[in-house]
């Protein structure tokens, strides 16, 4: 079993430079911008598993109820939706 602390990551030369310009842009160090990176890459995993399922989810209870949503209702909820990211925005 591997230990967390000393894990290392190899990457290939051409990208280690161009890591660590974009790391010495942003005020931080290498390691600092690949723990970021690989915080949100993960993150994003994690979300796209956990819609996955909710998908499946909600796929399974319409195959086993056949009750949906009219296209109508959702179309009116999304144009509400957009309705007030576009006042909120006009607020700002």
């Amino acid at each position: 079993m591997s230990d967390p602390e000393n894990d290392t990551v190899e990457l290939a030369p051409d990208l280690k430079v161009r890591l660590a310009a974009l790391a010495a842009r942003s005020g931080q160090t290498l390691p600092e911008l690949a723990e970021a990176v690989l915080r949100r890459h993960a993150d994003e995993q994690e979300r796209t598993v956990a819609e996955y399922a909710d998908d499946e989810q909600r796929w399974q209870r319409y195959l086993q109820t056949g009750q949906s949503v009219p296209f109508q209702t959702v179309q009116a909820k999304l144009q509400g939706l957009a309705a007030e990211a576009a006042r909120r925005q006009g607020g700002s």
